[in-house]
């Protein structure tokens, strides 16, 4: 069976990158804050979890945004990597 990768998956991997990388957190720590591993965040950026209307919700409470922005289609982030000098 083919993987199905959505329009609508690859947007939103792009705002967690997006909002996690503008947060300064890295994936262990966004993880943490979600409540589940730092490969399920790394699944979820690179398009491989479908992620439910709930955990949407979720996730945009822990980046404290409604959840619409994480639909918003933005230019693709550049780095996932957070500077050293970030947190966590």
């Amino acid at each position: 069976m083919a993987k199905i990768v959505t329009k609508t998956r690859k947007i939103i991997a792009n705002n967690i990158v997006y909002f996690r990388v503008k947060k300064g957190w890295s994936q262990e720590y966004f993880a943490e804050l979600l409540g589940t591993s730092s490969g399920y965040v790394s699944e979820m950026e690179h398009e491989k979890r479908n992620i439910s209307s709930d955990y949407i919700d979720h996730i945009a409470n822990i980046f404290k945004i409604e959840p619409h922005e994480l639909l918003i289609n933005r230019l693709p982030v550049d780095s996932r990597r957070i500077a050293k000098s970030s947190k966590r």
